[in-house]
């Protein structure tokens, strides 16, 4: 069901840039961007199922995973893609997570702490509309 792409599938990217767009219409990560992640050792995207129901792209920032996109289609959503796929990081990756959140995002902060990630911190004014970044780890080791 998660697989990991290992290398340039174009199919998967295509798709998966497709989803991006709809999601995150304001998204840099473009076709491009995203193939070239795909052929970067230091990124790891997973996804849920062939129809991408939903995508985790990691960053493996030497000591520590940093989640730089999770997200679920709209149709989907609900129906825990988005912990299958952390659980699948958790169970499979040996690294702490990192990862940060819109402060008013109290959906996706709950999300994260009910699966163990701890607030670490706080970055202001992140976001271009001035909102707040909040910090989340989870420690694995």
């Amino acid at each position: 069901m998660i697989k990991e792409i290992k290398i340039n599938d174009k199919k998967i990217l295509e798709k998966l840039s497709v989803i991006e767009e709809k999601i995150f219409p304001e998204s840099f990560y473009s076709y491009e961007t995203l193939k070239n992640m795909s052929l970067d050792k230091n990124y790891k995207i997973l996804i849920f199922d062939e129809d991408i129901k939903g995508y985790l792209i990691l960053h493996d920032s030497y000591d520590i995973y940093e989640i730089m996109k999770i997200a679920v289609k709209q149709e989907y959503r609900n129906q825990k893609i988005g912990k299958k796929l952390l659980d699948y990081y958790i169970e499979n990756f040996d690294k702490n997570l990192f990862l940060e959140v819109r402060e008013n995002n109290q959906i996706a902060r709950k999300f994260y702490e009910n699966l163990g990630f701890l607030q670490v911190g706080k970055r202001k004014n992140y976001y271009n509309n001035g909102e707040n970044a909040i910090l989340m780890l989870l420690e694995k080791n």
